[in-house]
């Protein structure tokens, strides 16, 4: 099932007005066809429409319909279209007289002549005689969302291409014409609803041209640390956020669940200082952006990258080597490794905060003392901690 309505068969729709017209002009002695060229047919002579081509239409490529006019800032430009065709002319098997060809070339020809006497469709236009039917007639509402009357034109396609799109097949080379037809318009499915009237005009003044960042340390942080935010321009109210991923935990604070992270700034003499909002941040690069603040609204913002770290912040006690060890971490996801030392080893996965680990034998080296812990989660390393082993 799809996200939108099923629009409009238009396609189709010019499809039948071109049927409908050669099947008008030439009678019930020549067939009609529409479809690839060389689709298994009777041997009898016929007229084949092939739609080989679908290119954009220039005409309202970013603009609205002129029945609506333009609705927002952008507007809803409609799927505008122009239609290629090749017409063909396929005068069937050889017979005994071998006078097959005349048949099908005059068929074309009065076809031919009634798309250029009738180059210009609208919804009101007659395009049969038996019976009496115009473009509306035969489509329905198909074609009810045009902007302008269809144009059938025909295409001087280079012979190289016609010669391709034939050589696609299994039959030989047949005398074909190829036209263009447009405008076609493919009205949206989706009504527009117009978004509430503007109330009140805000005008934001900010007394700086904007923030300017010269550096940030440490480049990579972890849950607990002071981030300095080295930072030029930076008004009285200033705004600093942290840019969401994927696995993150929910915002509480956020209006919506792709909101970046808001963080609390504290001025310095250079700068700011920030500090990650929740030690379940999964480890990872994020932007890092500085906005001033004036009315409520931004008035100038720069960025600059900080990588989000695993780290480990404790155990539960001192490390037994050869024994499990509960590792109290921040940042990490549901695989990564523990390196004690220099010989790293696979977590279990307990919680955002909690892993399990069996602490190496060579550990032993250490007892008494500490060692150099650290956790890597997807592909980043956090920095070592000193962790105590038992004597």
């Amino acid at each position: 099932m799809s996200v939108l309505p099923t629009p409009a068969p238009v396609l189709s729709g010019v499809d039948d007005v071109l049927v409908a017209m050669t099947r008008d002009a030439v009678g019930t002695g020549i067939g009609v066809s529409t479809g690839p060229l060389d689709r298994p047919k009777d041997t009898s002579a016929r007229l084949n429409w092939f739609l080989y081509r679908i290119t954009p239409a220039p005409a309202l490529a970013n603009m609205e319909p002129p029945q609506t006019g333009w609705r927002s800032r952008r507007g809803r430009p409609p799927l505008a279209l122009t239609l290629h065709y090749l017409l063909s002319a396929d005068p069937g098997e050889l017979n005994a007289t071998g006078n097959e060809v005349p048949p099908a070339h005059d068929a074309l020809t009065a076809v031919m002549m009634l798309l250029n006497e009738r180059a210009l469709l609208g919804p009101d236009t007659q395009i049969t005689a038996s019976p009496v039917r115009t473009v509306r007639q035969v489509t329905g509402t198909a074609l009810d969302g045009l902007v302008e009357p269809l144009r059938i034109v025909m295409d001087a396609v280079p012979l190289e291409t016609i010669t391709g799109l034939w050589a696609s097949g299994l039959k030989s080379l047949r005398l074909s014409v190829a036209y263009q037809v447009s405008l076609v318009i493919v009205p949206s499915p989706v009504p527009f609803a117009p978004g509430p009237p503007v109330q009140e005009r805000r005008i934001a003044v900010s007394p700086s041209p904007g923030p300017r960042i010269i550096g940030v340390a440490p480049a990579t942080a972890s849950f607990g640390d002071q981030v300095s935010i080295a930072v030029t321009g930076a008004g009285p109210d200033v705004r600093v956020t942290l840019s969401r991923l994927a696995d993150d935990p929910p915002d509480p604070s956020a209006t919506g669940s792709g909101e970046p992270w808001t963080l609390t700034a504290l001025p310095t003499s250079t700068g700011l200082t920030v500090t990650l909002p929740d030690p379940e941040l999964v480890p990872g690069r994020r932007a890092l952006d500085v906005s001033n603040v004036a009315s409520g609204l931004p008035a100038g913002t720069a960025g600059a990258a900080l990588t989000v770290a695993p780290a480990v912040l404790g155990a539960s006690g001192p490390l037994l080597p050869g024994q499990p060890a509960t590792l109290t971490v921040a940042h990490v996801r549901h695989e990564g490794r523990v390196t004690f030392g220099g010989i790293a080893v696979a977590y279990t996965f307990v919680d955002p905060a909690t892993v399990t680990v069996t602490v190496p034998a060579a550990v032993a080296a250490f007892a008494g003392g500490t060692v150099a812990v650290s956790v890597e989660s997807g592909t980043i390393t956090g920095r070592p901690r000193p962790l105590a082993v038992a004597p």
